[in-house]
């Protein structure tokens, strides 16, 4: 990454979180994934900690994660999300994940692990190096306050930005849902590409699996999106 890259990540940064305090969502970030955990079980009662940030689950180096949470005017935590690092040593993001997509279940549900399955798009093949994994993704809105602001599309980019200026990565990469991804959900956040039903998660007592797309960008693609004006983004 370039000085000029950190110069405008930085800036992009502050511009970003100016943008959310302007519309009443003030952020907190951090690394100590024990307090994050607290943070969602006292404020994110429906919604459990997913797995791949569970530091019961998953030893979480401060190095490699962090945590993005969002209180409204009111005190009240209303938005999360959270990166972090994948150990892939030398192998690519399909060797890793055919023998680890299991790490990364939803949430609060009884999976059958062995009617699920993960199949790597071509992208999968090809990712390799310094790779961030993007979760958590959660914004309550009930009090409609943040509809039709692009909230959900700065979000994204703080998360993304911050990841760029801590950890450099040569990817990012998520799963989502296939009917939210569907709906734009993707694109709103920035993500540039998606592999459709490379995951399908089985739960037990449900008839219909859960299939999700990778949504990815290679770190050229973040440096592209974050110079996308702001106010073209909120669009």
């Amino acid at each position: 990454m370039t000085i000029q890259d950190v110069f405008d990540g930085a800036q992009l940064l502050c511009e970003s979180i100016a943008t959310l305090r302007r519309n009443q969502l003030f952020l907190t970030m951090g690394d100590d994934f024990a307090e994050y955990a607290a943070l969602v079980a006292q404020h994110r009662p429906d919604q459990p900690l997913g797995p791949p940030f569970d530091p019961a689950k998953k030893l979480l180096p401060r190095s490699k994660g962090m945590w993005v949470v969002g209180h409204n005017a009111a005190g009240q935590v209303v938005h999360t999300q959270a990166m972090r690092l994948l150990d892939l040593d030398d192998q690519t993001l399909a060797q890793y994940l055919q023998a680890r997509f299991h790490d990364f279940p939803p949430a609060g549900l009884d999976i059958d692990y062995d009617g699920s399955w993960f199949r790597p798009g071509p992208a999968a093949h090809r990712i390799s190096g310094r790779v961030c994994y993007h979760g958590e993704m959660w914004l309550n809105d009930d009090s409609g306050v943040y509809r039709g602001r692009g909230i959900i599309d700065v979000l994204a980019r703080v998360a993304f930005l911050t990841g760029l200026l801590h950890w450099q990565p040569d990817y990012v990469v998520g799963f989502m849902l296939r009917p939210v991804a569907r709906r734009g959900l993707a694109e709103r956040e920035g993500y540039m590409h998606t592999d459709p039903y490379c995951l399908s998660w089985k739960v037990h007592g449900r008839n219909e699996p859960l299939d999700c797309n990778m949504v990815w960008m290679a770190g050229d693609d973040i440096r592209h999106v974050m110079h996308v004006p702001l106010d073209e983004v909120a669009a």
